[in-house]
């Protein structure tokens, strides 16, 4: 990516070199002497249109790719998606700022992008392209290092020989697999930058996981690392729509001393902490958090902190030696939710996928299926569906699969308690009666009870959800489990 930048540097050369011949020629420009008041009123427009700048980019907003792959929280709406495909999406703020975001899907295309692996190796990159002295300044160089990952994250400034002022690059490097998403402001605007520099950090690989942790620790560090060092946390509402509760537990040990925080942010409130080789209960995850239970409080440690093993019953301390709860620990865990309906249900495959042996994606694959096929549902997990097909038993992900066939047409109405339709989407309301990990039990105004499953719906309540609390949930009824249990797309409750 780097080289695609300055070869575009390059064919802009000419242009650039006009600017700055320009803009030195108005630097020459001797400048009259100003009155009190002229200062005063100069110095009062310059606070206003800063304000008003740094409470633009404070309005974020977030943005998921079309193919549910990856999502990142762009400065503010204002920004444009010029660009949606899997190799390369565009942002654009005008002609303030631009991010793009290349994705190198196998080891041939990792080879075709340019990612600095030092400072170093950096500084030689750019003096080539920049030979005058003082042409750009290295503002900010980190390296990350895990067992699967390494990301690399540095800020340019270009002093006077760009078209930009700034560049920001975050590379992350699996050996399969790679992104690297580039920011760019084109004037000394520190706020913007600071807004840019954010939302590239922002950035979120989604339903894979290999990228599900990222590297937390610096390396060609010595001694302990302090949650200061590590990458920025993302904000705590963006990593709870990532939350994966695990339906059991699992015991991991800190590799260090660490917080426990009340929300996944380090800027959210301490309500513990660990010492090196303390034991956890660990009962779900985001996308860099650890979600915790101390003594039935739930909160939340970075997983850069949380190995599989107490660090004294380790070889290494070095960071290979933090990873994220296995993949075996993540089937047992959904293995342990298990339900067997006692019969069978004909449901339907929504797309083209995999009937895997165990509930896990990283499962072996045991035929695959096309959208639209018929499956014999006779159980299932949290996050699975136990099926049969021509006599094999497997599992397929409850977000590949319906009780409504897709080659015919469903309800698409809905109503206010409507038990008994099968299809479409309407809504319930009602009282909660009960809460668990990710269900709550409402008594609805049509007398009836109802178990409503809210892992991915939008909650819009005031303090979440509590025994008492009316609700109104706008649910899927096409993806009603066979026990009855609702799915909702969203939940307001007052």
């Amino acid at each position: 990516m780097l080289n695609r930048r300055m070869r575009f540097l390059a064919l802009s050369l000419a242009m650039s070199l006009v600017i700055v011949g320009l803009a030195g020629c108005g630097s020459l420009k001797k400048e009259p002497i100003e009155t009190e008041s002229e200062t005063q009123s100069e110095t009062e427009t310059e606070t206003e249109t800063e304000t008003e700048t740094e409470t633009e980019v404070l309005k974020n907003a977030t943005f998921t790719s079309q193919d549910k792959s990856i999502r990142i929280t762009l400065p503010d709406t204002t920004w444009k998606v010029t660009q949606d495909v899997d190799e390369m999406r565009v942002f654009s703020s005008g002609s303030q700022a631009m991010i793009n975001i290349v994705h190198a899907a196998n080891e041939a295309d990792i080879k075709k992008l340019t990612v600095a692996k030092s400072e170093e190796e950096l500084k030689e990159s750019l003096t080539k392209q920049y030979p005058a002295a003082n042409a750009f300044e290295v503002v900010e160089f980190e390296k990350l290092s895990s067992t699967t990952l390494d990301t690399y994250e540095y800020v340019v400034k270009y002093n006077a020989t760009s078209m930009w002022a700034y560049s920001i690059t975050y590379g992350i490097i699996a050996k399969n697999e790679a992104y690297v998403i580039t920011g760019t402001v084109l004037e000394d605007n520190k706020v913007m930058l600071e807004a840019v520099q954010k939302a590239v950090e922002s950035f979120t690989v989604l339903r894979n996981s290999t990228f599900s942790a990222l590297p937390g620790t610096a390396v060609n560090k010595t001694g302990s690392e302090s949650e200061t060092e590590q990458s920025e946390a993302k904000d705590a509402a963006g990593e709870l729509k990532t939350l994966t509760d695990y339906g059991t537990s699992a015991t991991l040990y800190a590799s260090d001393n660490v917080n426990i925080r009340l929300q996944p942010s380090t800027e959210a409130d301490i309500m513990g902490s660990l010492t090196t080789g303390d034991k956890v209960t660990v009962v779900g995850e985001t996308s860099q958090w650890f979600k915790v239970n101390i003594n039935g409080n739930i909160g939340y440690i970075n997983k850069a902190f949380l190995v599989n093993q107490p660090t004294s019953e380790t070889t290494s301390t070095q960071p290979d030696d933090s990873a994220p709860v296995s993949d075996s620990t993540k089937v047992s865990a959904e293995m342990n939710s298990y339900v067997d309906y006692g019969t069978g249900y004909t449901y339907y495959t929504t797309t083209d996928v995999n009937l895997r042996s165990q509930p896990g994606t990283e499962s072996g694959v045991v035929t695959g299926l096309g959208g639209g096929s018929a499956v014999t549902v006779i159980g299932e997990t949290d996050n699975w569906f136990v099926v049969s097909v021509n006599g094999t038993t497997g599992y397929i992900s409850k977000s590949y699969v319906s009780s409504t066939n897709p080659g015919t047409s469903g309800s698409t109405g809905g109503s206010s308690g409507g038990g008994s339709q099968t299809s479409g989407s309407g809504t319930v309301s009602g009282t909660i009666l009960g809460v668990n990990s990710n269900t709550i039990t409402i008594q609805g105004d049509d007398g009836q009870t109802y178990d409503i499953n809210y892992t991915d719906a939008s909650v819009n309540t005031s303090s979440g959800f509590s025994s008492g609390l009316y609700i109104t949930a706008t649910v899927d009824y096409s993806g009603t489990s066979p026990t009855g249990e609702l799915y909702a797309t969203s939940i307001t409750g007052h």
